[in-house]
């Protein structure tokens, strides 16, 4: 499926309905089939991720998988994430104001191209994908991948996904943008950020997300709830997300500082009805 189509969410709650009813299966190693060039991300820059306007994104598609990367691959390796859409829709409806704005702030993103991503089995199968191609002398990202530095990051079903994924090694942090409720989060391997919003009728904050939050006591885990967001406005979370990503991949201290200590940003943030840290997250402050 070609990222440039904007697929709606039909029938959306199905992302709790259907979630996990197929057990995906890996997806297969396939060669680059086309390239398209951006001029940018559409989603605003935030405090936290310093993303030029102009910055270039290329967007290349492989059989299985949707990547989208800076244009020009700099000698410093690259973070990555592995992105799980929501039931029904491919990576086009989270493309121009998400991955695209992740791939100019410096992140190399496979999304895989499955609307039923629940397992995170297609989403890591994506980034071995890519960490073979790292070590390809005639590739394009040959020497290029942060290899220690992945985060599985989706929204709804892929949340979920990106929860399944989190207990694979390969994977050093988890972002969970209203994930269904078909996961395991005890399993996971690193730090776990669990985003809910208060209005969200079909991936319910206090029955689906927060029950996920208490069983990942097992690494440091944050809940933060967005007041008034409902299921399908992702739009409103993409600054929090990318300064996730920079904290746990990149190290940096300002975004850090979003997430860690009683006066973190988010804490302190009104917009934000409820943040909670478990024993773990508390630590780190």
């Amino acid at each position: 499926m070609s990222g440039n189509v904007r697929l709606l969410p039909c029938l959306a709650v199905a992302a709790v309905s259907l979630a996990g009813v197929l057990a995906a299966a890996p997806a297969t190693a396939n060669p680059s089939a086309s390239v398209v060039l951006r001029n940018g991300p559409l989603a605003p820059g935030s405090s936290g991720s310093d993303v030029p306007a102009s910055a270039a994104v290329t967007i290349d598609k492989w059989a299985d998988h949707t990547v989208y990367r800076p244009t020009e691959l700099s000698t410093t390796r690259h973070p990555v994430v592995i992105w799980g859409n929501g039931t029904g829709v491919g990576p086009g409806y989270y493309e121009q104001w998400l991955l695209e704005h992740w791939a100019a702030a410096g992140f190399v993103v496979v999304a895989a191209n499955t609307t039923m991503a629940n397992s995170g089995a297609e989403m890591l199968a994506g980034g071995r994908e890519l960490l073979r191609r790292n070590d390809q002398s005639d590739s394009v990202y040959y020497g290029k991948i942060a290899t220690d530095a992945v985060a599985a990051a989706g929204h709804s079903q892929g949340g979920a996904g990106a929860i399944n994924a989190g207990a694979d090694d390969m994977v050093r942090t988890v972002l969970a943008l209203q994930p269904g409720p078909l996961a395991v989060p005890g399993d996971i391997l690193g730090p776990t950020l669990f985003l809910a919003g208060a209005a969200d009728r079909i991936v319910d904050a206090d029955r689906i997300v927060k029950p996920l939050f208490d069983k990942a006591d097992q690494v440091p885990a944050i809940f933060a709830e967005l007041g008034g967001a409902g299921h399908l406005e992702g739009r409103k979370y993409v600054d929090v997300m990318t300064d996730w990503l920079r904290y746990q991949l990149l190290d940096d201290a300002a975004a850090r500082a979003r997430f860690v200590g009683a006066t973190c940003g988010l804490c302190t943030d009104a917009a934000w009805t409820r943040v909670e840290h478990n024993e773990k997250a508390a630590a780190l402050g």
